[in-house]
């Protein structure tokens, strides 16, 4: 993304300040002689700013572009007052001035936008994101590692950024993206470079231990020679680097955002118009903590099976490394369990209670059951009518019956003999519970294809 969509809302919102500034204006202190007033009257040798908690008067002015000693009237501070509102950092926006023959004083009156997200750098492995930040906000005092989510600092930060590329002959052209969640909400603005190949040389793990070393050292060959980008290595960190410790009972093991360090420049070496790889060596700062050994476990909220059931599906074992992922591997099939009889919403919630001094971790295995559902409507679609009986007649779970979420896995092998044999077939099923009537449909979409 190189720029945002049209800003008309912020003109909007401009047009309805301005039109305020413009009343506030008129209570201002005007020299009562214009011509007679010195040059000297019109210095500005004072900026204050009133109402905001996010940014220092000294940014203000910076960023309004009425630095001290600038000779400047009133249509000056209205466009500084519209600078600053097209920055999308401030809600409202207000200044009142004074003159006196020893300068002119000005104040801003201002409110700080309702929402900031974080900046993220993604692959300018050249610099540090301290460095990077501190570039920034040399150019942009309003930027301090976080942006509005209207406004145009985002562009004004890419183009900082391209700036700093150039300075340091970088190739390659700075883009951004706005990373939102599930459900829309602006969560981070994510700068990166197009147009150059970044990728992974070696990786170093210092703070491991030397029974994680070797196993995180595997983990990491998949990393080598792959492109670097900061999403992937947080992906690496969630789900290969720390797992590693939970599954040795280094249960609050951390790892410090990576750092990686260019090695060779893209710049130093070109084939034609396309130029060499940049080289990198990420570094991942491990503090392994305490390990924990596991000190029992107790059950809480299952009525449909008790513990005595539950207990031989868990295979920890108390007084050994406490080891969370194969915990989590074993509560699924906990949840299968439940889903066979028909609690196909049951959830686990684990509460872990740790005695540093003594080095176990207790757990409480809490289990929110749900409700019962039950066989609702089957479909297959992609076959004709004749296949459609002969599998709903091998479909053993009839409307009103307990529904038990494991059968599927049973059933669709059953199926597939029931298929003609001299094409591919394809299934791709949608188990879809309907909580208003506690019902689950299943629909089997089937797709054939010559075979190869």
């Amino acid at each position: 993304m190189k720029r945002p969509p049209s800003r008309l809302l912020t003109r909007l919102l401009l047009s309805s300040l301005l039109v305020g500034m413009g009343c506030f204006a008129k209570a201002q202190t005007q020299p009562t002689n214009a011509r007679a007033m010195p040059a000297s009257a019109y210095k500005l040798i004072a900026v204050k700013v009133t109402g905001t908690k996010r940014f220092t008067s000294d940014e203000i002015a910076a960023a309004s572009g009425l630095p001290m000693g600038t000779i400047a009237h009133e249509d000056d501070f209205r466009k500084a007052a519209r600078q600053l509102g097209e920055s999308g950092a401030f809600n409202n926006i207000a200044f009142s001035y004074t003159y006196s023959s020893a300068g002119t004083k000005l104040e801003f009156q201002v409110t700080d936008a309702d929402k900031f997200v974080p900046a993220r750098f993604t692959d300018f492995v050249w610099f540090t994101d301290e460095e990077l930040r501190r570039k920034v906000h040399e150019h942009i005092p309003l930027f301090s590692g976080e942006l509005p989510t209207t406004g145009h600092l985002s562009d004004e930060v890419s183009d900082v950024l391209q700036a700093v590329l150039v300075e340091n002959s970088i190739p390659g052209h700075v883009e951004y993206q706005r990373k939102t969640d599930s459900g829309g909400h602006l969560q981070t603005i994510d700068y990166n470079i197009a147009g150059v190949s970044i990728r992974i040389r070696q990786v170093e793990f210092p703070g491991a231990g030397d029974g994680e070393l070797a196993a995180l050292q595997t983990a990491a060959e998949k990393l080598i020679d792959r492109e670097y980008s900061r999403e992937f290595m947080d992906s690496f960190i969630e789900h290969a680097l720390l797992p590693t410790f939970h599954q040795r009972g280094y249960l609050k093991a951390t790892c410090s955002a990576p750092q990686p360090k260019a090695v060779r420049s893209a710049a130093s070496e070109s084939n034609g118009d396309r130029p060499k790889p940049t080289f990198v060596d990420v570094v991942f700062p491990v503090t392994a903590g305490k390990q924990y050994k596991l000190g029992g476990w107790d059950w809480a909220g299952n009525k449909e099976f008790p513990a005595e059931a539950l207990n031989p599906l868990l295979r920890a074992r108390v007084g050994q490394p406490a080891n969370t992922v194969q915990l989590e591997d074993d509560l699924k099939a906990v949840r299968d369990l439940y889903g066979s009889r028909g609690y196909i919403l049951a959830s686990i919630k684990v509460d872990a209670q740790f005695d540093d001094a003594a080095g176990t971790v207790g757990l409480r295995l809490a289990v929110d059951e749900g409700s019962v559902y039950r066989m609702g409507d089957l479909e297959f679609r992609g076959i004709d009518n004749n296949l459609t009986a002969r599998l709903r007649a091998a479909w053993k779970i009839r409307p009103g019956d307990v529904f038990d979420a494991t059968y599927l896995k049973q059933f669709l092998p059953q199926a597939r003999n029931l298929l003609p044999a001299n094409l591919d077939w394809e299934v791709d099923p949608h188990v879809t519970a309907i909580t208003r009537d506690k019902t689950v449909d299943v629909d089997l979409q089937y797709t054939a294809k010559a075979p190869q």
